[in-house]
């Protein structure tokens, strides 16, 4: 529960330290006091976004510290989430500095607006009177019956499910998207890639190629060519070898050191004219006049030319690269579209489940919402609401939502059951106050918080009713803290412990000051709330009537 607020330089406070009981706290004090300024300067404690206008004093900083005991409400996992010392009297520390700039503290450890978010949305409940049109809020409307019917949990996994099939559906439209765009250009792809294969690059050498073609091209050419050079080499008896043999004989006559190493180097020249004789013969054997063979090559080397110069490629390499590339392409529409036909299936199976788990949701929502609904009409008849009846309606719909297959409705019947009319058109704003302080009152039962807020919810009730209405909200108070902002008599009486809201002159300047009221000055307080500044004897007896309960 909340034990302290202390809050410093924040809009008409200087420097303000309240202290709360447990039970039903009451905040009284003249309209424009800054009672509602406190609960905005404990809402920057829990996490709401700041604002550098709301410095009082613009030179210094805001420190708003809210101090709770959170013993026994099993509050460890935050902690633990948030790697915090978990501390069973933990402060909330908020500090907004002059240049805008905020910073964050759970006991002491900096933290980010979304853990004190998160741990303030555990501690404390506000309620105002805005809130009431919460109740025309789909998702409020929902929130409030399934956890009511104790459904909570299994509209979650639904949800949850629901959010997959909603990303499944998206990432199917991406991948059909994707598949047409390739399938634009797929068949021009497998054409290339059909021209480009059909080649077999891997066993093309074009320099070889060019080579083969430059012999073919000059076959009788080189034919006589190497003809003329075997008959020069070794084809006759003047033939260089022949020549070369006889200068050796002529050398080996003389068995001297001059003549012996001449005969020597032409020995080497022999053997060099031996050997370009074998590859003169060589050659002459694998040269022939093929035209067939010719055509041949030049249309394969011309097919290597226009399709690098087609492709803009250098050299086969390059080739085979392109020809991968659109390969992989290929591949992946293919495998898209078997990707497609299996999210498909799943999707389908997805939607089935779910619309199974949708009909589960709504039969057991229309089986329990009548129980619901005699609750809440038990509470507004002790609200002075005797012939309404709330009513959950509940209709089908063709497509699933985020709740599952219904279209809630809350209705609300001022003739006991004979006709219902939408709650935002047959609703005053006095009775709407209640139906949400009935709502909330029952909820208590199932959100088990440690502490709630009610600012100035009692709106358009008075009398004997507004009684009532402080009486639930008392009630509510056995079981966790209440905090309740009030203009009415009725309410403030019914409070263990009272804060008076006042507005003081220091330094030339109004502000904000809290103080608490006991004894002779809260029954003054209360009297003031029933006849207006002037404080009547009448009024003051009225008020120990109420304080008495």
């Amino acid at each position: 529960m909340l034990i302290s607020l202390k809050v410093k330089n924040y809009a008409l406070i200087s420097d303000v330290d309240m202290h709360f009981d447990k039970g039903m706290n009451i905040i009284t004090g003249e309209t424009g006091a800054g009672k509602s300024i406190l609960i905005g300067a404990l809402g920057l404690a829990l996490g709401k976004r700041a604002d550098i206008s709301s410095l009082r004093n613009k030179e210094d900083k805001c420190i708003i510290e809210a101090t709770f005991d959170v013993r026994g409400y099993e509050l460890q996992h935050i902690f633990n989430t948030h790697d915090l010392d978990y501390e069973e009297l933990t402060i909330l520390r908020r500090e907004i500095t002059s240049s805008g700039k905020s910073r964050s503290f759970i006991n002491d450890t900096p933290v980010n607006l979304k853990s004190l978010e998160e741990l303030g949305a555990n501690l404390i409940e506000i309620h105002s009177q805005h809130d009431n049109l919460q109740l025309f809020k789909t998702d409020f409307q929902y929130y409030s019956l399934d956890i009511l019917t104790g459904l909570l949990e299994d509209q979650k996994a639904y949800a949850n499910d629901l959010k997959t099939l909603k990303k499944d559906n998206t990432t199917l439209e991406k991948y059909r998207q994707q598949e047409s765009e390739l399938a634009k250009e797929s068949d021009f792809n497998q054409f290339l890639f059909d021209e480009l294969a059909a080649v077999k690059l891997e066993f093309i050498d074009e320099a070889e190629l060019a080579v083969e073609q430059d012999l073919l091209e000059n076959a009788e050419d080189l034919i006589r060519t190497f003809n003329d050079a075997d008959q020069l080499v070794s084809g006759s008896e003047i033939a260089i070898t022949s020549l070369l043999y006889e200068l050796q004989s002529i050398l080996k006559s003389q068995k001297i050191s001059v003549t012996e190493e001449l005969n020597n180097r032409v020995n080497g020249v022999l053997i060099e004219m031996q050997d370009i004789a074998h590859e003169i013969a060589k050659n002459a054997e694998r040269i022939e006049v093929n035209p067939e063979r010719l055509t041949e090559v030049n249309e394969k080397l011309g097919l290597i030319f226009n399709l690098k110069n087609k492709h803009r490629a250098t050299d086969i390499p390059e080739l085979i690269s392109l020809r991968n590339e659109l390969e992989r392409k290929l591949n992946v529409t293919e495998s898209l579209t078997g990707e497609i036909a299996i999210l498909e299936q799943s999707i389908t199976k997805q939607e089935a489940l779910l619309f199974t788990k949708a009909l589960q949701l709504s039969k057991k929502r229309k089986k329990n919402a009548t129980q619901i609904e005699q609750r809440i009409d038990d509470l507004l008849a002790q609200l002075g609401m005797q012939h309404s009846r709330i009513h959950f309606d509940l209709a089908k719909s063709h497509e699933l939502n985020a709740f599952g297959c219904d279209d809630l409705t809350i209705k609300l019947s001022s003739d006991k059951g004979n006709s219902f009319t939408d709650l935002k058109k047959a609703a005053s704003g006095g009775e709407l106050a209640r139906i949400n302080l009935s709502l909330k009152s029952i909820l208590a039962d199932f959100v088990k918080m440690p502490s709630s807020i009610y600012d100035e919810i009692d709106t358009g009730v008075s009398g004997e009713i507004a009684r009532k209405v402080g009486g639930m909200m008392q009630q509510m108070s056995s079981s966790q803290q209440v905090i309740v902002i009030t203009h009415l008599p009725q309410i403030a009486s019914l409070g263990q412990n009272h804060l008076f809201v006042y507005k003081s002159e220091k330094d030339s300047s109004v502000e904000t000051q809290v103080r608490i009221l006991k004894g002779e000055e809260r029954i003054n307080e209360i009297a003031k709330m029933i006849s207006g500044d002037t404080l009547t004897a009448h009024a003051v007896e009225q008020s120990k009537e109420l304080l008495k309960g």
